[in-house]
């Protein structure tokens, strides 16, 4: 059988870009660093994702993606006041690094048509998590206070949160005095847009808890689907708070392809989730490919590398 190296010597001589995901120091160890690599394919890119990143006290520690949520101080952002420390939904510490690293390759093969050389693109998770802390670092900042989590609301838009109506919530997002009274003449409260504590944004946001009482006195009277409509209507940025069943059942998320679905190894269909990227050069067709088996593609690329 082959060496594994020799494939892989093959296919870094037809390369454009080679990813890996280890620790920092392991490819060096293999004689696989970039300095190396460089030097043998100078049109390479090198794109190293890991945990901490090729620098630093911690480059040679392991990560996943509950450690970088943990230290890089998203899930402190996270849940409600008092609660215990709670995790994001999905992997954002895995999902973060590797969008951060596909924007990074797409803009080191551009630099490559102007220079001609490839690059080494160093992306860590744990800064990626800290680069998506967005307005808690300016807040941190500012005020020299440490941002703690809220809920669902928004730190300092108001109204801008999910609001229990009869049968669920609604999600409602007013980002100026106009259209809070827009929302309040919707309700049939128009005095909310009066009141002393709600005339502008920043004394709705210092007084986020009655304006979240008295929003939720008009909404309790009315289904979800009512108050959307409503809302809608009079172009006020809403939206129903989905569970993953309502998701795929939006009309919205059929129309734009987000539910495709791919034979496995076995036959049976698998259903996913869709490419959220669409383009005119990409059919983006409802069924998809075989869903390929571990190694399943080795006897091809073999004959395409001559090997």
């Amino acid at each position: 059988s082959l060496d594994a190296f020799e494939v892989l010597e093959a296919l870094l001589a037809q390369a454009d870009v080679l990813t890996e995901n280890y620790r920092g120091g392991t490819m060096e160890k293999l004689g696989y660093g970039w300095d190396t690599l460089h030097e043998r394919y100078p049109r390479l890119i090198y794109a190293a994702t890991s945990g901490f990143g090729h620098t630093g006290p911690y480059k040679t520690r392991a990560a996943y993606d509950m450690v970088v949520q943990g230290m890089g101080g998203i899930m402190s952002l996270t849940g409600h006041p008092g609660s215990e420390p709670t995790r994001v939904g999905s992997s954002v510490g895995d999902i973060t690094a590797g969008l951060f690293t596909a924007t990074a390759v797409n803009g080191a093969l551009y630099d490559r048509e102007q220079t001609g050389n490839g690059i080494k693109l160093d992306v860590a998770m744990l800064d990626c998590q800290v680069a998506i802390l967005e307005n808690a670092i300016a807040r941190y900042f500012a005020t020299g206070e440490i941002p703690g989590p809220i809920g669902a609301r928004h730190p300092s838009i108001t109204p801008f949160a999910a609001y229990r109506a009869a049968d669920g919530y609604v999600i409602i997002a007013v980002t100026s005095d106009d259209l809070f009274g827009v929302v309040a003449d919707i309700l049939g409260r128009p005095e909310m847009a009066v009141d002393p504590r709600f005339t502008t944004n920043d004394l709705r946001t210092q007084h986020h808890e009655a304006v979240k009482t008295e929003l939720e006195i008009g909404l309790v009277t009315n289904t979800v689907e009512h108050w959307l409509a409503k809302l809608d209507a009079a172009r006020v940025p809403c939206g129903p708070l989905n569970n993953v069943e309502q998701v795929l059942n939006e009309p919205q998320v059929a129309a734009r392809n987000m539910v495709v679905e791919a034979p496995s190894g076995t036959g049976r269909q698998i259903k996913m989730a869709g490419n959220p990227i669409k383009t005119s050069a990409y059919e983006d067709p409802k069924t998809r490919g075989k869903t390929p088996e571990l190694d399943g593609d080795r006897v091809e690329i073999l004959k395409e590398l001559g090997l």
